[in-house]
């Protein structure tokens, strides 16, 4: 079992392809500032993927895993920073699920 006892899946939605790709661009140049200090405040384990089984629709998926409850919530300010700089010029839909870790199975 790991370490996460919190774990938080993100969608992000977009209006274009052009816009995903923007995003992910403005991500890359400052995720070295901000990985730092997610690591720091108890973000144990970061995914990024495209989903790819909608067609039509530009959506990027996370999965971020904390160490508890109170790790994630040192890490929302620094979240809603990355946010404003991330919808400067476009709009972003986001919907996140929260859930505590009640099982984890390593095959």
């Amino acid at each position: 079992m790991s370490n996460s006892k919190l774990i938080n899946y993100t969608t992000q939605d977009f209006q274009t392809e052009k816009d995903l790709e923007l995003n992910d661009y403005r991500w890359n140049q400052i995720k070295d500032k901000y990985l730092p200090k997610l690591k720091e405040n108890g973000l144990l384990r970061m995914v990024s993927m495209r989903i790819w089984n909608k067609e039509n629709v530009f959506r990027n998926g996370y999965l971020f895993e904390y160490k508890d409850d109170i790790s994630f919530k040192k890490c929302l300010p620094i979240w809603q920073e990355i946010e404003a700089l991330e919808e400067k010029d476009i709009s972003i839909k986001y919907q996140s699920i929260r859930g505590i870790v009640t099982e984890d199975i390593l095959f």
